[in-house]
C-alpha cells in the first residue's frame, strides 16, 4: 500500500517531479521508476531481491543501510519533537545506501560501465541516456584542456565508448543526434583535439623508442598515444558512427564561418596514428548517393 501511494505521489502532476527529486535522495533512479510505474507488488519485490542492471544496482546491505539511517532519522526527529521545539528539518543530499556507487560514472540514470557490459540492455529511455552522454562527453573534452582541473582522462573514452555501443545497438538515434545540433559541436571537437598539442615531440620520440624492446605492436601503439590523441580518436569513432546516418551525414556538411570542415578534417585526420581506417570509412558514408549534401562535401574535398 505504500509503495502504491508512493507510485500516486510521482506521477502527480504539480508535485510529482518533486517528490520523485527526493525520492532519488534514498533510492537510485531506477527503483524511482519502478515506484513510478507501479504497480506496488512489483515495487516490493524489487526492493527485496539482488539486482544489477545498467539501470540499477541494489542489494540486500544497500537496503539494510538505507533502512537502518532512515530509522535513524526519524527516531531523531521524534525526540526533537517531543521537546515541543519546531524543527527546520531536510532530508540528506544522498542516502548512505547509495554510497558504494557513489565513484561510479552514471548518466541519465544509466551506469555506464555496465551498460557497456550489456549494450543490448533494454533501456527505458535511451534517449536521455544518449542526450546525457553527448552533453557529459563534450563537457569532459572540454575539461581536458584546464590543467587546473582535477579530471579522469578516462572519462571522455568511457563515454565516447558508450555512445558509440548506444548508436549501434539503437541506429536510430543517430537521427536524433543531428535534429539536437550535437553533429557541428562534434566535428569543432575534432578539429580542436587535432590541433592540441599536449606532449612534445621529443618525449613522444622517447616513449616510442622505450616501448619498442616491450609487449606486442598493439601494446606499443597503444602506450605511445598522448592523451590528446587517444581523445581525438575517441572523437573521430564518434563521428564515424554517426555517418551512417544520412541525418548527421548532411548536417556535416552544413558549415558556418570560423567553423572547420568535415572534409578536409577527416583526411588530415587519416594521418593520424590509429585513425586511417576510421577516417576513410568515414569519408565513405557522408559523401553516400542518399546524401543530399554530397555535392558540397564533394566540393570540400576538391579544394
Amino acid at each position: 500500500m505504500a509503495a502504491a501511494l508512493l507510485g500516486k505521489l510521482v506521477s502527480q502532476p504539480m508535485h510529482g517531479p518533486r517528490v520523485a527529486i527526493t525520492l532519488a535522495r534514498f533510492l537510485p533512479d531506477g527503483l524511482v521508476s519502478i515506484i513510478r510505474d507501479g504497480p506496488g507488488e512489483a515495487v516490493v519485490v524489487a526492493l527485496e531481491q539482488t539486482t544489477e542492471t545498467p539501470e540499477l544496482v541494489w542489494t540486500p546491505a544497500m537496503a539494510a543501510s538505507l533502512s537502518a539511517q532512515i530509522s535513524t532519522m526519524a527516531s531523531e526527529l521524534y525526540r526533537e519533537q517531543m521537546k515541543g521545539r519546531v524543527v527546520d528539518w531536510d532530508v540528506l543530499e544522498q542516502a548512505s545506501g547509495q554510497q558504494e556507487m557513489r565513484d561510479e560514472p552514471q548518466v541519465g540514470g544509466i551506469y555506464v560501465r555496465l551498460f557497456l557490459k550489456d549494450p543490448k540492455f533494454p533501456l527505458r529511455n535511451p534517449k536521455r541516456f544518449l542526450e546525457g552522454l553527448l552533453d557529459q562527453y563534450l563537457s569532459s573534452i572540454a575539461a581536458t584542456h584546464y590543467e587546473a582541473q582535477t579530471v579522469d582522462p578516462e572519462l571522455p573514452l568511457l563515454l565516447s565508448a558508450a555512445l558509440v555501443s548506444l548508436l549501434r545497438v539503437h541506429p536510430a538515434l543517430a537521427d536524433h543526434v543531428g535534429y539536437l545540433g550535437y553533429v557541428p559541436k562534434l566535428v569543432g571537437a575534432v578539429a580542436f583535439e587535432g590541433r592540441r598539442e599536449t606532449m612534445s615531440t621529443g618525449e613522444i620520440n622517447n616513449g616510442k623508442h622505450a616501448d619498442k624492446t616491450n609487449g606486442t605492436d598493439n601494446e606499443s601503439t597503444e602506450n605511445t598515444q598522448t592523451p590528446q590523441e587517444r581523445v581525438r580518436l575517441s572523437c573521430l569513432r564518434v563521428l564515424h558512427q554517426l555517418a551512417a546516418s544520412t541525418t548527421c551525414a548532411e548536417a556535416m556538411a552544413a558549415t558556418s564561418v570560423g567553423s572547420p570542415q568535415v572534409v578536409p578534417l577527416l583526411m588530415k585526420a587519416i594521418g593520424w596514428q590509429g585513425g586511417s581506417i576510421l577516417a576513410l570509412e568515414t569519408l565513405k558514408r557522408v559523401v553516400v548517393a542518399g546524401n543530399r549534401a554530397r555535392d558540397a562535401l564533394v566540393a570540400q574535398g576538391l579544394k
